[in-house]
């Protein structure tokens, strides 16, 4: 797991790289659990998860900032990832099973092979005037 801080505010986490699980652990959780976004990776080989609901939390209804998760399921993508200040801060190429969360900064597709495919994941409600392109 890679975490990328922004160069501006040198605590500010803005993206987390996260290319395979380590070899005899049975999950790597990605985000810290006071995170908004919750991303863990789960070796479930020989595993049984029993039978269960999620309980119901209260929300922080405060101004939050809006995190995202893609997931490569197939492919490659070229990405470029950008901080606080819209400056580049690295490019980087995801393939299949690979994880790019971001809760700050910038990001961007550069590149796809035409086998491509990810699964974004948004906190909701998402409104499509929620973006900001530069």
């Amino acid at each position: 797991m890679n975490k990328i801080f922004s160069k501006i505010k040198k605590k500010t986490l803005l993206h987390i790289i996260s290319r395979s699980i380590p070899k005899n652990s049975k999950r790597l959780d990605l985000t810290e659990h006071e995170m908004s976004l919750q991303v863990s990776r789960i070796n479930l080989k020989n595993s049984f998860v029993k039978p269960h609901f999620n309980n119901k939390i209260k929300l922080n209804s405060g101004l939050n900032i809006q995190n995202e998760c893609w997931i490569v399921l197939s492919g490659k993508i070229s990405v470029t990832l950008f901080d606080i200040d819209k400056s580049k801060i690295k490019n980087l190429t995801l393939s299949k099973g690979e994880i790019l969360i971001t809760y700050s900064g910038g990001h961007s597709i550069n590149e796809a092979t035409n086998s491509s495919e990810i699964i974004e994941l948004k906190l909701g409600p998402y409104k499509k005037k929620s973006l900001s392109y530069f």
